[in-house]
């Protein structure tokens, strides 16, 4: 077996190139493998992140959504409680007006005390009248008192005037006298607009005179 010395290293040189240029392509195929599966890891991740965020963004929503509707349920109950203590605060109103109208029908009749007017003034409501036995005016007094004595509301009367109709200072006792008597008498809703536009033309209900 003869052997070429001279084409021998070419041929080593020949191999040595083509092997080094398959390293190379190998190495370049195995590099992009490897960079397509990071970047579809990537994508894939991405993908994953973006539906978690979607599904985050879509619970947050409806969070959103039902605390705006706790709010306005809330606030609905609260104006609905307000509107039942409003009507429950008239009706106790109401209850007080026709007690006091049911007492000034039973106080009007013969006897020395006349009652006149009533009238509103600011938050007080003020009955005005004359009597001639001041016995007999505390008693009517009293008795006016007894319907709307209720310690939580202070509606009891006070006598807060008293003077001689005729206006003489040494006049007989047996004068006739004007009183003043007044109550506390709280607005409530409406009644404090009609009170406003009542106070000033100081509207006078007048009681039935006593023969």
């Amino acid at each position: 077996m003869a052997f070429n010395l001279l084409q021998y290293p070419a041929l080593v040189s020949q191999r040595r190139s083509f092997h080094r240029r398959w390293t190379s392509l190998a190495g370049l195929v195995v590099g992009g493998l490897m960079a397509l599966w990071w970047m579809a890891g990537v994508h894939e991740q991405r993908l994953h992140l973006e539906q978690e965020l979607a599904l985050l963004q879509s619970r947050m929503k409806q969070l959103q959504t039902q605390l705006a509707t706790d709010k306005a349920r809330h606030a609905k109950h609260t104006t609905w409680q307000q509107q039942a203590a409003h009507v429950q605060a008239l009706k106790l109103e109401l209850q007080a007006w026709e007690d006091l109208h049911q007492a000034l029908l039973q106080e009007v009749g013969p006897d020395s005390v006349q009652l006149l007017r009533f009238q509103f003034d600011s938050q007080t409501l003020e009955l005005h009248g004359q009597a001639i036995n001041l016995q007999r005016m505390a008693q009517a007094q009293a008795r006016l008192s007894v319907p709307l004595a209720d310690p939580a509301r202070d509606k009891a009367w006070t006598l807060v005037s008293l003077l001689n109709a005729a206006g003489a200072d040494n006049a007989a006792p047996s004068a006739t006298q004007e009183f003043v008597w007044q109550a506390h008498w709280p607005q409530l809703g409406a009644s404090r607009v009609a009170a406003a536009s009542g106070k000033d033309r100081q509207q006078a209900e007048p009681v039935r005179e006593r023969p």
